[in-house]
């Protein structure tokens, strides 16, 4: 007879022999006591990672509990998530990523929340450390959330969606989800390099109607030294990894059409613009670094509103703001790009 979970922690590992026997042992160790499986897919990568994986899973009392998933070949985060929905058994899942590790307490207190709840997600607050456990002042106001209750239709969204500022994290790990909420909206990660979390959190926001926000901090998110987005390292960024973060935030922006019936959609429409914004404010900080040269139609044309102006001048929520991005997405491709830069300095980005 197989057993029945009640939470599956999923993780991809590639490349992270330096990080992962904490990142595996924080999941190991969890005060949790019911039925838990570990589901580690092997991206196939270059290191030892995998091998301190099956050290742990032979060493430690609760070493059977990891059931290693092996690609085919490497394929990435994305496809490495989507093996996890695919075999998960227990009844929620929580994603972790493998350069950061859990709160010994944090599957418990999670589960706990889930289940007085009915909650299809649960969302912990973070810690942002250094590779040392440091506590790190990146931590910022959205990853530290309130005691807060949102059951019912949109008010997740409603509240993540309730002003300009950033008020809810938009990752997946961290968060306790319900495995037939996932499976019921078909919820998929997208194939792309990076940021497949922040696509399928833009997807599923708006189709959760029973959440809860915890302030304990069940997470540790660890910055690690030259990542990916961490262009200010970097003599030359290839024009495609640019090109990739604009069609990213370009879905994310043109996503805000399909909710066009929500309480919030007027915030939202400005919001994805901002973030839109900031990716183009990057960009331009470091344009000569980036070969080929970023033009200023692309940088024009990420910055296009989704919405139409005849709609946007209906608007009862943040007019302006939506009025300002239109008008900057309208101009022509060179003056778009010099009233980017006027605001951008303005706002000391660049």
């Amino acid at each position: 007879m197989e057993k029945e979970y009640k939470v599956t922690i999923g993780m991809p590992v590639y490349g992270v022999e330096k990080y992962i026997r904490k990142c595996i042992l924080s999941v190991l160790n969890q005060s949790f006591e019911g039925e838990t499986e570990i589901l580690v897919v092997d991206d196939l990568g270059p290191d030892r990672s995998m091998d301190i994986v099956r050290e742990l899973q032979a060493s430690h009392p609760k070493g059977s509990t990891i059931r290693i998933l092996t690609q085919p070949q490497n394929m990435g985060c994305w496809a490495a998530r989507n093996r996890i929905l695919d075999e998960a058994q227990g009844k929620y899942l929580l994603l972790v990523d493998s350069d950061d590790y859990l709160a010994e307490d944090a599957v418990e207190k999670m589960y706990e929340a889930a289940e007085k709840y009915e909650a299809e997600a649960v969302y912990g607050s973070v810690e942002s450390v250094d590779e040392e456990g440091r506590s790190s002042n990146f931590s910022q106001g959205d990853m530290k959330l309130p005691f807060k209750t949102l059951l019912g239709k949109d008010l997740l969204a409603s509240y993540a969606n309730q002003n300009l500022h950033a008020t809810l994290y938009n990752f997946i790990w961290n968060v306790l989800l319900r495995t037939d909420f996932i499976k019921q909206h078909h919820l998929r990660f997208h194939e792309t390099r990076f940021a497949d979390d922040i696509l399928f959190e833009t997807d599923m926001q708006p189709l959760i109607e029973r959440a809860v926000l915890l302030p304990d901090e069940t997470y540790f998110y660890v910055l690690r030294p030259g990542s990916l987005s961490n262009f200010q390292l970097r003599k030359e960024i290839k024009l495609a990894e640019i090109e990739q973060y604009i069609k990213i935030y370009s879905y994310i922006k043109n996503q805000v059409k399909e909710l066009k019936d929500k309480p919030y959609y007027e915030t939202r429409c400005a919001k994805v613009m901002i973030y839109m914004f900031y990716i183009i404010c990057g960009a331009l900080k470091n344009r000569d670094k980036i070969t080929p040269r970023l033009t200023d139609k692309a940088i024009r044309d990420a910055m296009r509103h989704p919405i139409g102006l005849c709609e946007i001048l209906k608007f009862k929520t943040n007019r302006m703001a939506n009025l300002g991005f239109w008008l900057i997405g309208a101009l022509p491709p060179a003056c778009s790009v010099a009233a980017l830069k006027f605001v951008a300095k303005k706002k000391k980005l660049i």
